[in-house]
């Protein structure tokens, strides 16, 4: 190659670079611009994600814990989940007594509720899919999950306590026990539960630190994002993520154009560790989320400057104290404004 065609290929090379750092310069100043226009809220409302299979899991009696969290917490709003394997054990019978009854157990308090419904939800293995499933294509699976999602909607859409659907989790992002993300799926099911409630607003989730937001900002009325401080990883162990709130404040200023809300829905409030957390000592789970970390999550979630917080982890709360550490249960009631009795 000649001093002549080398060069060339420098100045290609640099304008490339210079290109790629001009655009990036343009995203952060948008960002910026686009975040001081944001409505800074007063203060974040605090809501409880509550899992029935979840609190089984943890060897739990999963009645017991929500009674507990609503007695002892008051939260003024819930995150639900309407399991698939749970209302439609079996093919075309659906069972609606423990979801009903979770959320006449959330109104005690006066809360509203956010009923998750969809084949992923929260929680692992993400898809939640009744026995039955094994034995369908994934066309047949797809039809079924319509009228499942039709049935749901069909059946609460008359509750007032139900204010607003969250529909999958984190459905465009590659996560769990799960077929791969489908976004026409995904808008078929957004047309479906619109065509049957135009009344809520539709909850989509992503991943607060692997994804960009836009796609899912883009076709919700709401955006949610977890937000995740301490994880644990088997090639690295313990880490903690970087980023400060201002990135997930920019972020959301990037998506604002797009989506009416952007919320922090699964706010890490429990451990992360190399076992299962129903089997994960209480040693080992201080490792990466004590009282302390409780507090810092909290006071974190709050810089990003979001409405809502949606707080992920009150059943661990339960078992930790069912194992001998009331600390977490005690930090909830505080968090909640129900001080613990002396």
């Amino acid at each position: 190659m000649s001093i002549g065609s080398t060069t060339g290929v420098a100045i290609r090379g640099m304008r490339y670079i210079f290109m790629f750092l001009a655009g990036c310069a343009v995203v952060l100043l948008t960002a910026v611009i686009l975040e001081r226009q944001l409505p800074k809220p007063v203060s974040q409302r605090l809501s409880v994600s509550y899992s029935s299979s979840y609190a089984r899991y943890l060897k739990l009696d999963e009645s017991e814990v929500l009674a507990a969290i609503v007695r002892d917490f008051k939260p003024v709003h819930f995150r639900l989940q309407a399991d698939w394997s749970s209302i439609e054990a079996r093919q075309g019978e659906f069972d609606w007594q423990e979801m009903d009854r979770q959320i006449a157990q959330a109104a005690q308090s006066g809360a509203t509720v956010t009923l998750a419904i969809g084949r992923k939800l929260p929680h692992w293995p993400e898809c939640h899919d009744p026995a039955w499933l094994a034995g369908l294509s994934s066309g047949e699976i797809d039809e079924r999950l319509m009228l499942m999602l039709r049935r749901v909607v069909e059946h609460y859409h008359n509750n007032p306590s139900v204010v607003r659907w969250q529909l999958e989790n984190e459905p465009l992002f590659a996560f769990g026990s799960c077929a791969p993300p489908n976004i026409h799926r995904l808008r078929r099911e957004l047309a479906l539960v619109r065509s049957l409630d135009s009344s809520r607003p539709i909850l989509l989730t992503d991943s607060g630190e692997l994804s960009s937001w836009w796609e899912a900002a883009s076709l919700a009325d709401e955006l949610g994002f977890t937000l995740y401080r301490v994880v644990w990883d088997r090639a690295v162990g313990y880490f903690s993520h970087f980023w400060p709130p201002a990135f997930y404040r920019l972020k959301a200023a990037l998506v604002a154009p797009w989506v009416g809300r952007v919320v922090v829905s699964e706010l890490q409030m429990e451990p992360w560790g190399p076992e299962g957390l129903n089997n994960l000592s209480l040693s080992e789970a201080r490792r990466s989320f004590d009282v302390a970390r409780f507090w810092d999550n909290i006071k974190f979630s709050r810089a990003t400057g979001m409405s809502e917080a949606i707080v992920w982890g009150a059943e661990w709360w339960y078992a930790a104290k069912q194992e001998g550490d009331p600390s977490y249960w005690q930090a909830g009631q505080v968090l909640f404004g129900q001080p613990p009795a002396r």
